[in-house]
Protein backbone atom coordinates (compact mmCIF):
# COMPACT_ATOMS: atom_id res chain seq x y z
CA UNK A 1 0.00 0.00 0.00
CA UNK A 2 1.40 3.33 -0.75
CA UNK A 3 1.50 5.34 2.14
CA UNK A 4 1.84 9.69 1.12
CA UNK A 5 2.92 11.24 4.00
CA UNK A 6 4.53 14.80 5.01
CA UNK A 7 7.84 15.67 5.89
CA UNK A 8 8.54 18.14 8.19
CA UNK A 9 11.40 18.86 10.75
CA UNK A 10 10.29 18.39 14.68
CA UNK A 11 10.76 21.12 16.79
CA UNK A 12 13.99 20.35 18.92
CA UNK A 13 13.50 19.16 21.79
CA UNK A 14 10.26 18.09 22.01
CA UNK A 15 9.28 14.83 22.73
CA UNK A 16 7.08 12.47 20.33
CA UNK A 17 3.56 12.16 22.07
CA UNK A 18 2.76 8.32 21.26
CA UNK A 19 -1.34 8.60 19.99
CA UNK A 20 -3.34 5.95 21.50
CA UNK A 21 -5.10 3.70 18.92
CA UNK A 22 -8.30 2.25 19.61
CA UNK A 23 -9.22 -0.14 16.44
CA UNK A 24 -6.00 -1.92 15.53
CA UNK A 25 -6.86 -4.62 13.21
CA UNK A 26 -3.67 -7.10 11.21
CA UNK A 27 -4.61 -9.19 8.33
CA UNK A 28 -7.60 -9.25 8.24
CA UNK A 29 -9.40 -11.62 6.17
CA UNK A 30 -13.13 -12.18 5.32
CA UNK A 31 -14.68 -14.52 2.36
CA UNK A 32 -18.13 -15.30 1.37
CA UNK A 33 -17.64 -18.55 -0.87
CA UNK A 34 -15.20 -18.34 -3.36
CA UNK A 35 -15.50 -14.24 -3.20
CA UNK A 36 -12.66 -12.75 -1.28
CA UNK A 37 -14.04 -9.25 0.17
CA UNK A 38 -11.28 -8.47 2.72
CA UNK A 39 -7.80 -9.27 1.43
CA UNK A 40 -5.28 -8.95 4.42
CA UNK A 41 -6.65 -5.64 6.03
CA UNK A 42 -4.30 -3.47 8.28
CA UNK A 43 -5.78 -0.20 9.89
CA UNK A 44 -5.62 1.58 12.81
CA UNK A 45 -7.36 4.16 14.24
CA UNK A 46 -6.24 6.82 16.76
CA UNK A 47 -8.11 8.47 19.36
CA UNK A 48 -9.85 11.76 18.01
CA UNK A 49 -9.25 10.56 14.79
CA UNK A 50 -11.92 11.12 11.59
CA UNK A 51 -10.22 7.84 8.87
CA UNK A 52 -12.39 8.06 6.12
CA UNK A 53 -12.55 4.71 3.80
CA UNK A 54 -12.89 5.72 0.76
CA UNK A 55 -13.70 3.07 -2.50
CA UNK A 56 -16.41 2.85 -4.69
CA UNK A 57 -19.43 0.90 -4.08
CA UNK A 58 -19.08 -2.94 -3.34
CA UNK A 59 -15.31 -3.30 -2.10
CA UNK A 60 -15.60 -4.26 1.04
CA UNK A 61 -15.29 -0.91 3.00
CA UNK A 62 -19.14 -1.74 4.67
CA UNK A 63 -17.79 -5.02 5.80
CA UNK A 64 -14.58 -3.64 7.74
CA UNK A 65 -17.10 -1.90 10.12
CA UNK A 66 -19.57 -4.97 10.53
CA UNK A 67 -16.54 -7.04 11.54
CA UNK A 68 -15.49 -4.59 13.89
CA UNK A 69 -18.73 -4.84 16.06
CA UNK A 70 -18.94 -8.35 15.73
CA UNK A 71 -21.97 -8.21 13.24
CA UNK A 72 -19.82 -10.71 10.63
CA UNK A 73 -16.75 -13.06 11.88
CA UNK A 74 -13.37 -12.77 10.09
CA UNK A 75 -11.80 -16.12 8.55
CA UNK A 76 -8.70 -14.64 9.54
CA UNK A 77 -7.02 -12.05 11.13
CA UNK A 78 -7.01 -9.83 14.08
CA UNK A 79 -9.07 -7.07 15.54
CA UNK A 80 -8.58 -5.51 18.65
CA UNK A 81 -11.15 -2.56 20.08
CA UNK A 82 -9.96 -0.82 22.98
CA UNK A 83 -7.44 -3.34 23.41
CA UNK A 84 -9.31 -6.50 23.75
CA UNK A 85 -10.23 -8.74 20.74
CA UNK A 86 -13.36 -8.47 19.30
CA UNK A 87 -13.04 -11.97 17.39
CA UNK A 88 -13.12 -13.67 20.43
CA UNK A 89 -15.63 -11.72 22.81
CA UNK A 90 -19.03 -13.57 23.69
CA UNK A 91 -22.45 -12.09 22.99
CA UNK A 92 -22.08 -10.66 26.86
CA UNK A 93 -18.72 -8.77 26.01
CA UNK A 94 -19.85 -7.89 22.28
CA UNK A 95 -23.00 -6.28 24.02
CA UNK A 96 -20.85 -4.26 26.19
CA UNK A 97 -18.34 -3.35 23.45
CA UNK A 98 -21.14 -2.15 21.48
CA UNK A 99 -22.40 0.51 23.97
CA UNK A 100 -19.14 1.93 23.52
CA UNK A 101 -19.65 2.08 19.66
CA UNK A 102 -22.43 4.50 17.77
CA UNK A 103 -23.00 2.48 14.25
CA UNK A 104 -24.75 5.23 11.35
CA UNK A 105 -26.51 2.88 9.09
CA UNK A 106 -27.29 4.28 5.65
CA UNK A 107 -30.60 4.65 5.96
CA UNK A 108 -30.50 5.86 9.72
CA UNK A 109 -32.36 2.67 10.71
CA UNK A 110 -35.08 4.57 12.81
CA UNK A 111 -38.81 2.85 13.95
CA UNK A 112 -41.07 4.10 11.76
CA UNK A 113 -43.88 3.57 14.22
CA UNK A 114 -42.16 5.65 17.16
CA UNK A 115 -42.09 9.53 17.08
CA UNK A 116 -38.08 11.23 17.44
CA UNK A 117 -38.82 11.35 20.76
CA UNK A 118 -39.36 7.63 21.27
CA UNK A 119 -36.85 6.45 18.78
CA UNK A 120 -34.18 8.39 20.72
CA UNK A 121 -35.16 7.06 23.97
CA UNK A 122 -35.20 3.04 23.27
CA UNK A 123 -31.82 3.21 23.28
CA UNK A 124 -31.96 5.45 26.83
CA UNK A 125 -33.85 2.69 28.40
CA UNK A 126 -33.19 -0.52 26.70
CA UNK A 127 -29.11 -0.10 26.51
CA UNK A 128 -28.56 2.76 29.16
CA UNK A 129 -31.35 1.08 31.43
CA UNK A 130 -32.12 4.60 32.16
CA UNK A 131 -35.56 4.83 34.05
CA UNK A 132 -35.52 8.75 35.51
CA UNK A 133 -37.55 10.59 33.17
CA UNK A 134 -36.16 14.19 33.68
CA UNK A 135 -32.72 12.59 32.68
CA UNK A 136 -33.86 10.63 29.72
CA UNK A 137 -35.78 14.22 28.80
CA UNK A 138 -32.42 15.95 28.58
CA UNK A 139 -30.46 13.83 26.95
CA UNK A 140 -32.50 13.14 24.12
CA UNK A 141 -32.94 17.12 23.61
CA UNK A 142 -29.16 17.69 23.86
CA UNK A 143 -28.95 14.78 21.41
CA UNK A 144 -31.27 16.61 18.96
CA UNK A 145 -30.19 19.91 19.76
CA UNK A 146 -26.53 19.11 18.71
CA UNK A 147 -27.75 17.85 15.22
CA UNK A 148 -30.23 21.04 14.47
CA UNK A 149 -33.29 18.79 14.97
CA UNK A 150 -34.65 19.85 18.10
CA UNK A 151 -37.97 20.92 16.56
CA UNK A 152 -38.87 17.38 14.92
CA UNK A 153 -38.63 15.68 18.77
CA UNK A 154 -42.60 14.65 18.53
CA UNK A 155 -42.69 14.17 14.64
CA UNK A 156 -42.63 10.67 13.06
CA UNK A 157 -39.83 9.56 10.93
CA UNK A 158 -42.13 9.57 7.78
CA UNK A 159 -42.65 13.32 8.24
CA UNK A 160 -39.07 13.88 7.57
CA UNK A 161 -36.66 14.32 4.58
CA UNK A 162 -33.76 12.70 3.93
CA UNK A 163 -31.64 14.81 5.52
CA UNK A 164 -33.38 15.19 8.62
CA UNK A 165 -33.69 11.85 8.83
CA UNK A 166 -30.30 10.82 8.88
CA UNK A 167 -29.45 13.75 11.63
CA UNK A 168 -32.31 11.93 13.67
CA UNK A 169 -30.56 8.40 12.91
CA UNK A 170 -27.35 10.28 14.05
CA UNK A 171 -29.09 11.89 17.38
CA UNK A 172 -30.15 8.55 18.38
CA UNK A 173 -26.28 7.38 17.97
CA UNK A 174 -25.24 9.91 19.93
CA UNK A 175 -27.94 9.94 22.56
CA UNK A 176 -25.74 7.22 24.51
CA UNK A 177 -21.99 9.31 24.17
CA UNK A 178 -20.21 6.61 22.14
CA UNK A 179 -16.76 6.83 22.20
CA UNK A 180 -15.91 5.66 18.45
CA UNK A 181 -18.30 6.71 15.73
CA UNK A 182 -19.02 4.34 12.41
CA UNK A 183 -20.77 6.12 9.70
CA UNK A 184 -21.52 3.56 6.84
CA UNK A 185 -22.23 6.16 3.67
CA UNK A 186 -23.28 8.36 6.08
CA UNK A 187 -24.14 11.03 2.54
CA UNK A 188 -25.90 8.10 0.69
CA UNK A 189 -28.90 9.70 -1.41
CA UNK A 190 -28.74 13.13 0.04
CA UNK A 191 -28.54 16.22 -2.28
CA UNK A 192 -24.70 17.99 -2.65
CA UNK A 193 -26.58 20.79 -0.08
CA UNK A 194 -27.49 18.50 2.94
CA UNK A 195 -24.50 16.28 1.88
CA UNK A 196 -22.45 19.12 2.38
CA UNK A 197 -24.56 19.86 5.92
CA UNK A 198 -23.78 16.11 6.95
CA UNK A 199 -20.62 16.06 6.26
CA UNK A 200 -19.98 19.64 8.15
CA UNK A 201 -21.67 18.08 11.53
CA UNK A 202 -19.47 14.76 11.51
CA UNK A 203 -16.58 17.33 11.74
CA UNK A 204 -18.16 19.26 14.49
CA UNK A 205 -19.07 16.12 16.43
CA UNK A 206 -15.34 15.11 16.24
CA UNK A 207 -14.72 18.02 18.32
CA UNK A 208 -17.43 18.80 20.34
CA UNK A 209 -17.68 15.21 21.67
CA UNK A 210 -14.03 13.83 21.10
CA UNK A 211 -15.03 11.07 19.19
CA UNK A 212 -12.99 8.56 17.48
CA UNK A 213 -14.72 7.79 13.85
CA UNK A 214 -14.45 5.56 10.76
CA UNK A 215 -16.26 7.11 7.75
CA UNK A 216 -17.14 4.95 4.99
CA UNK A 217 -17.87 6.39 1.54
CA UNK A 218 -17.57 6.86 -1.78
CA UNK A 219 -18.59 10.67 -1.77
CA UNK A 220 -15.32 12.58 -2.88
CA UNK A 221 -16.81 15.90 -0.56
CA UNK A 222 -17.83 14.11 2.36
CA UNK A 223 -13.92 13.07 2.52
CA UNK A 224 -13.09 15.90 1.90
CA UNK A 225 -14.96 17.76 4.46
CA UNK A 226 -14.36 14.90 7.10
CA UNK A 227 -10.95 13.22 7.17
CA UNK A 228 -7.76 13.26 9.18
CA UNK A 229 -6.82 10.43 6.70
CA UNK A 230 -8.01 8.62 4.18
CA UNK A 231 -7.39 5.21 3.27
CA UNK A 232 -8.74 4.27 -0.17
CA UNK A 233 -9.71 0.50 -1.07
CA UNK A 234 -9.93 -1.29 -3.82
CA UNK A 235 -11.28 -4.57 -4.38
CA UNK A 236 -10.66 -5.89 -0.74
CA UNK A 237 -7.44 -4.08 -0.03
CA UNK A 238 -5.99 -0.68 0.63
CA UNK A 239 -3.95 0.71 -1.97
CA UNK A 240 -3.22 4.07 -1.01
CA UNK A 241 -2.68 5.94 3.04
CA UNK A 242 -2.61 9.97 3.33
CA UNK A 243 -4.64 13.00 3.57
CA UNK A 244 -7.44 13.46 1.24
CA UNK A 245 -5.19 16.81 -0.44
CA UNK A 246 -1.62 14.11 -0.61
CA UNK A 247 -3.68 11.73 -1.90
CA UNK A 248 -5.07 13.88 -4.55
CA UNK A 249 -2.33 15.18 -5.63
CA UNK A 250 -0.53 11.71 -5.65
CA UNK A 251 1.76 10.87 -8.55
CA UNK A 252 0.79 7.02 -8.30
CA UNK A 253 -1.35 6.45 -11.38
CA UNK A 254 -3.84 3.64 -9.73
CA UNK A 255 -4.20 6.26 -6.91
CA UNK A 256 -4.35 9.96 -9.00
CA UNK A 257 -7.08 7.50 -11.73
CA UNK A 258 -8.87 6.90 -9.27
CA UNK A 259 -9.80 9.77 -7.55
CA UNK A 260 -10.03 12.08 -11.41
CA UNK A 261 -12.45 9.35 -12.01
CA UNK A 262 -14.76 9.87 -8.64
CA UNK A 263 -14.29 13.85 -9.20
Amino acid sequence: MEKIKEHTEPQKHQPKVKEEVVIAIKGLKKSFGNKHVLKDINLELKRGENLVILGRSGTGKSVTIECIVGLLKPDKGSLKVFGNEVVDMNDKELKELRMKIGFLFQSGALYDSMTIRENLEFPLTRILKLKDQKQIDKKVKEALDNVGLLEAIDKMPSDLSGGMRKRAGLARTLVVNPEIMLYDEPTTGLDPITSREISELILTIQKKNKTSSIIITHDMECARIAADRVLVMENGEYIAEGTFDELHQSKNKTVSAYFNDIL
